[in-house]
Protein backbone atom coordinates (compact mmCIF):
# COMPACT_ATOMS: atom_id res chain seq x y z
CA UNK A 1 0.00 0.00 0.00
CA UNK A 2 1.24 3.80 -1.25
CA UNK A 3 0.19 6.21 1.63
CA UNK A 4 0.71 9.62 -0.55
CA UNK A 5 3.48 11.93 1.08
CA UNK A 6 0.61 14.90 0.68
CA UNK A 7 -1.79 13.30 2.48
CA UNK A 8 0.40 12.20 5.38
CA UNK A 9 2.78 13.61 6.36
CA UNK A 10 5.22 13.88 9.56
CA UNK A 11 2.88 17.39 10.89
CA UNK A 12 -0.10 15.84 10.46
CA UNK A 13 1.38 12.24 11.84
CA UNK A 14 2.32 14.35 14.69
CA UNK A 15 -0.84 16.21 15.26
CA UNK A 16 -2.73 12.94 14.89
CA UNK A 17 -0.85 10.95 17.84
CA UNK A 18 -0.82 14.50 20.33
CA UNK A 19 -4.54 15.03 19.61
CA UNK A 20 -5.29 11.14 20.90
CA UNK A 21 -2.92 11.69 23.59
CA UNK A 22 -3.93 14.44 24.83
CA UNK A 23 -7.62 12.75 25.07
CA UNK A 24 -5.85 9.45 26.41
CA UNK A 25 -2.80 11.29 28.91
CA UNK A 26 -1.37 7.88 28.34
CA UNK A 27 -0.67 4.65 26.00
CA UNK A 28 0.85 1.89 25.90
CA UNK A 29 3.16 1.58 22.56
CA UNK A 30 0.54 -0.95 21.03
CA UNK A 31 -2.02 1.41 21.44
CA UNK A 32 0.33 3.93 20.15
CA UNK A 33 1.04 2.27 16.93
CA UNK A 34 -2.84 2.10 16.20
CA UNK A 35 -3.24 5.79 15.94
CA UNK A 36 -1.99 6.44 12.34
CA UNK A 37 -3.89 3.37 11.08
CA UNK A 38 -6.93 4.68 11.78
CA UNK A 39 -6.02 8.47 10.78
CA UNK A 40 -4.96 6.80 7.22
CA UNK A 41 -8.80 5.45 6.28
CA UNK A 42 -10.54 8.82 5.29
CA UNK A 43 -14.11 7.43 5.68
CA UNK A 44 -13.35 6.09 9.30
CA UNK A 45 -11.82 9.32 10.13
CA UNK A 46 -15.50 11.23 8.94
CA UNK A 47 -17.62 8.93 10.85
CA UNK A 48 -15.14 9.15 14.20
CA UNK A 49 -15.49 12.64 13.23
CA UNK A 50 -18.99 13.60 13.94
CA UNK A 51 -19.76 15.03 17.05
CA UNK A 52 -23.26 12.67 17.13
CA UNK A 53 -21.22 9.24 16.81
CA UNK A 54 -19.71 7.77 19.86
CA UNK A 55 -17.72 4.85 20.37
CA UNK A 56 -19.55 1.97 22.28
CA UNK A 57 -16.59 -0.58 22.30
CA UNK A 58 -13.90 -1.69 19.78
CA UNK A 59 -15.76 -5.25 19.41
CA UNK A 60 -19.17 -3.43 18.37
CA UNK A 61 -17.41 -0.79 15.97
CA UNK A 62 -15.37 -3.85 14.11
CA UNK A 63 -18.95 -5.52 13.42
CA UNK A 64 -20.49 -2.57 12.37
CA UNK A 65 -18.16 -1.05 10.27
CA UNK A 66 -16.16 -4.39 8.50
CA UNK A 67 -15.15 -2.78 5.79
CA UNK A 68 -13.53 -0.18 7.17
CA UNK A 69 -10.85 -2.79 8.55
CA UNK A 70 -10.26 -5.01 5.49
CA UNK A 71 -6.58 -3.17 4.91
CA UNK A 72 -5.93 -2.66 8.85
CA UNK A 73 -2.80 -4.79 8.92
CA UNK A 74 -1.30 -3.10 5.83
CA UNK A 75 -1.98 0.27 6.80
CA UNK A 76 -0.15 -0.66 10.13
CA UNK A 77 2.33 -2.14 8.40
CA UNK A 78 3.04 1.15 6.64
CA UNK A 79 2.16 3.25 9.66
CA UNK A 80 5.61 1.73 11.54
CA UNK A 81 7.71 4.09 10.47
CA UNK A 82 5.53 7.23 10.55
CA UNK A 83 4.75 6.65 13.76
CA UNK A 84 8.09 6.06 14.96
CA UNK A 85 9.27 9.10 13.43
CA UNK A 86 5.97 11.35 14.94
CA UNK A 87 6.73 9.72 18.09
CA UNK A 88 10.59 10.99 18.39
CA UNK A 89 9.46 14.43 17.40
CA UNK A 90 7.19 14.95 19.88
CA UNK A 91 9.53 14.16 22.47
CA UNK A 92 11.76 16.46 20.92
CA UNK A 93 9.56 19.57 20.77
CA UNK A 94 8.42 18.27 24.52
CA UNK A 95 4.99 17.46 23.46
CA UNK A 96 5.04 13.99 24.98
CA UNK A 97 7.65 12.35 27.38
CA UNK A 98 8.28 8.45 27.07
CA UNK A 99 7.85 5.97 29.77
CA UNK A 100 8.91 2.56 30.13
CA UNK A 101 5.60 0.69 28.83
CA UNK A 102 4.55 4.40 26.23
CA UNK A 103 4.06 7.68 26.18
CA UNK A 104 2.16 10.90 28.23
CA UNK A 105 1.15 14.01 26.89
CA UNK A 106 3.29 17.10 28.26
CA UNK A 107 2.25 19.65 26.43
CA UNK A 108 -0.38 19.13 23.42
CA UNK A 109 0.12 20.51 19.83
CA UNK A 110 -2.82 23.13 19.87
CA UNK A 111 -4.88 23.47 16.51
CA UNK A 112 -5.42 26.24 14.33
CA UNK A 113 -7.57 27.30 11.15
CA UNK A 114 -4.41 27.12 9.33
CA UNK A 115 -3.70 23.36 10.10
CA UNK A 116 -6.68 22.93 7.39
CA UNK A 117 -9.48 20.72 7.37
CA UNK A 118 -8.25 17.36 7.73
CA UNK A 119 -6.16 18.49 11.06
CA UNK A 120 -9.49 19.47 12.40
CA UNK A 121 -11.47 16.27 11.70
CA UNK A 122 -8.35 14.59 13.08
CA UNK A 123 -9.15 16.72 16.24
CA UNK A 124 -12.98 16.25 16.32
CA UNK A 125 -12.15 12.12 15.89
CA UNK A 126 -9.47 11.90 18.57
CA UNK A 127 -11.87 11.17 21.62
CA UNK A 128 -13.58 8.69 19.87
CA UNK A 129 -9.81 7.43 18.37
CA UNK A 130 -8.74 6.98 21.64
CA UNK A 131 -12.03 4.99 23.19
CA UNK A 132 -11.06 2.76 20.09
CA UNK A 133 -8.05 1.49 21.11
CA UNK A 134 -8.48 1.85 25.01
CA UNK A 135 -10.26 -1.78 24.84
CA UNK A 136 -8.21 -4.69 24.86
CA UNK A 137 -5.25 -4.69 22.31
CA UNK A 138 -5.08 -8.29 21.66
CA UNK A 139 -8.21 -8.48 20.69
CA UNK A 140 -7.80 -5.70 18.29
CA UNK A 141 -4.55 -7.07 17.10
CA UNK A 142 -6.57 -9.89 16.40
CA UNK A 143 -9.05 -9.24 14.60
CA UNK A 144 -7.84 -6.89 12.71
CA UNK A 145 -5.01 -9.85 11.63
CA UNK A 146 -1.61 -7.66 12.66
CA UNK A 147 1.15 -10.31 11.92
CA UNK A 148 4.29 -9.29 14.23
Amino acid sequence: MKLSSFYNNLGIDAFAISAVLEKAEFLTFPRLMLILPIVAHRDMVRQLANARFRIVSFEQYFIEKTQYFYNFAERYRACLAPTVNALQLLNEIGSLEFRSDGAAIVAPMPITAAMGSRANRIHCASSNIAAIISGSVDVFYLNTRIEL
